[in-house]
């Protein structure tokens, strides 16, 4: 008799444990996509203030401005020449300070020649509605030089206005562009990056950073 009731007990217990269970997982919503991107988006971590190098810091004049760029390989710094250029120069901060070139890719890659980015219309924005004018600068286009793209065929000597938004990093020398363009900015750091760059990487964020006050980014 102790027998069967030790038996009676166990399938009880048996059963009421695979009622529990099947309640938890009733409980337990299955993960779709959205539950998915919601859990990604609660652990993901906030992105990094971005701050200016040692070698920017301990290299350039204090109040020089640095144009940062986050970029999936790396950071790369560029040195804006707003004395000299102020127009082309400023123009590009000013726009990095609307945040418009973040989420932008490259969409010109010549290996050897140039990077470019800075063309909305690719992602469905809209260019603004600006004129620039060119500023004669007496800075040669070698690599690392910074300067904004202009309509035309190089060497023909007959470029289309400069583009407000479109700029490009040369990767290699360029004394063929050295009459019609003007360099505003040279990279500092960050070269190696530049060269890894390929069509459709694309831009996380630029921010203009100063030596000495503002050398860092402020935090969200």
């Amino acid at each position: 008799m102790k027998r069967y009731k030790f038996f009676f007990v166990l399938a009880v217990a048996t059963v009421l444990a695979a009622a529990f269970v099947g309640c938890r997982k009733k409980a337990e919503a299955p993960a779709t996509a959205e539950t998915a991107a919601e859990t990604v988006a609660a652990v993901e971590e906030p992105e990094m203030p971005l701050a200016l190098s040692e070698k920017a810091k301990g290299e350039l004049a204090p109040g020089t401005e640095v144009a940062v760029i986050d970029l999936p390989d790396g950071l790369v710094e560029i040195e804006l020449f707003t004395a000299e250029t102020p127009k082309t120069a400023g123009n590009f901060a000013r726009l990095v300070g609307d945040k418009f070139y973040d989420g932008l890719p490259f969409h010109r890659v010549v290996p050897g020649f140039v990077v470019q980015a800075g063309d909305a219309e690719r992602v469905g924005r809209a260019n603004p509605d600006v004129t620039l004018e060119v500023e004669k600068d007496k800075r040669k286009c070698v690599r690392g030089a910074v300067s904004m793209a202009r309509a035309g065929v190089p060497g023909s000597k007959e470029y289309g206005p400069t583009s407000p938004t479109q700029f490009f990093i040369l990767t290699g020398d360029s004394p063929h562009l050295d009459a019609d363009f003007c360099v505003f900015g040279v990279v500092v750091t960050g070269m190696d990056v530049v060269d890894k760059v390929k069509e459709g990487d694309v831009i996380k964020r630029i921010r203009v950073l100063t030596v000495g006050e503002g050398a860092e980014e402020p935090a969200a």
